[in-house]
């Protein structure tokens, strides 16, 4: 997991992908693992316990992609952020979104010797 300077270092400075239940800032790591970081808004869900609830959710849904991030050849710091849809999505539907918004950032991302500015990505 991400501490809060690094998420917030992802925020101002990475790139990022859009779709209507997932926001994901992501940059290049250093390190031979990608790593994560999860956001639910208190704007959008009031009680910690339903908070946690999703986070656990997202989690869920990371391990068991988690093996294919480690077979890529780049890695990444990913911040994870609920969009309003998300909390009344079928968890099958949660899963196939979250997994099409990380692909296309492992599979189809430029690599890291080319320059891109910051883009965003709408899905």
């Amino acid at each position: 997991m991400l501490g809060s300077r690094e998420i917030t270092t992802i925020i101002k400075k990475g790139r990022k992908v859009i779709n209507s239940e997932f926001v994901i800032f992501y940059s290049l790591s250093q390190l031979n693992n990608c790593r994560f970081g999860i956001g639910v808004p208190c704007k959008l869900v009031k009680k910690a316990v339903w908070r946690n609830y999703y986070k656990r959710q997202i989690k869920n849904i990371l391990v068991n992609y988690k093996d294919f991030c480690q077979g890529s050849p780049n890695h990444y710091n990913f911040v994870i952020i609920v969009r309003p849809r998300f909390l009344v999505s079928q968890f099958l539907v949660k899963q196939n979104s979250l997994v099409e918004l990380l692909n296309l950032v492992l599979y189809k991302e430029p690599k890291p010797s080319q320059s891109v500015n910051k883009e965003i990505i709408y899905v």
